[in-house]
């Protein structure tokens, strides 16, 4: 079966078949593994389109409740880690309930394949160059656009030094989860 072209396994399979570009070095070279019956004379055309960067959006969570959260940076200290979490356990949101990435995961993922996620809010914290920074207008303002509510934020480590904007940071947050206040 696995001499077997893409072709082949058409004829049996209901479902189209994509090969993504970092996949195209484990593709057999047709000389090197001739099969014992000739080529069908269509042939497959790979085209690697450089407006389309990467195809899925590397996360870490189970994004559960379509929330995605992306930090600026590559990593977050543990300080800010923790800070994070705080705010997420805030809103009733866990790991499980998010999909937690980077700034430079998020730079290098266009933004179709984010959009295809069908994410339900969006909490930015920084600023980053993508796509997704045009429905930026200010920090600490929620943005809904085509059934999408977006958050954005300074970042982890400004929160963490500034109770103001954490305070800012709360209310919107408020907003954005529909959290009311528990009456005394």
């Amino acid at each position: 079966m696995e001499n077997l072209s893409i072709h082949h396994l058409a004829m049996f399979m209901d479902s189209e078949i994509f090969i993504l570009p970092e996949e195209k070095k484990f593709i057999v070279d047709k000389k090197s593994n001739p099969l014992p019956y000739p080529e069908p004379k269509q042939e497959l055309n790979l085209v690697e389109d450089p407006e389309n960067k990467s195809m899925s959006l590397d996360y870490e969570g189970g994004f559960g409740k379509g929330v995605l959260v992306v930090y600026q940076g590559q990593s977050l200290d543990p300080e800010l880690h923790e800070l994070l979490f705080k705010i997420l356990n805030a809103v009733g949101c866990s790991l499980k309930d998010i999909a937690l990435t980077s700034s430079e995961s998020l730079e290098s993922t266009s933004h179709q394949s984010v959009m295809a996620m069908n994410p339900n809010k969006m909490i930015l914290f920084g600023n980053f160059r993508h796509d997704i920074m045009m429905h930026k207008k200010s920090n600490y303002e929620i943005i809904n656009d085509e059934g999408v509510e977006y958050l954005f934020a300074d970042d982890l480590k400004i929160l963490f030094e500034n109770i103001n904007l954490k305070k800012l940071l709360w209310s919107e947050l408020q907003v954005l989860f529909n959290i009311t206040q528990k009456q005394k």
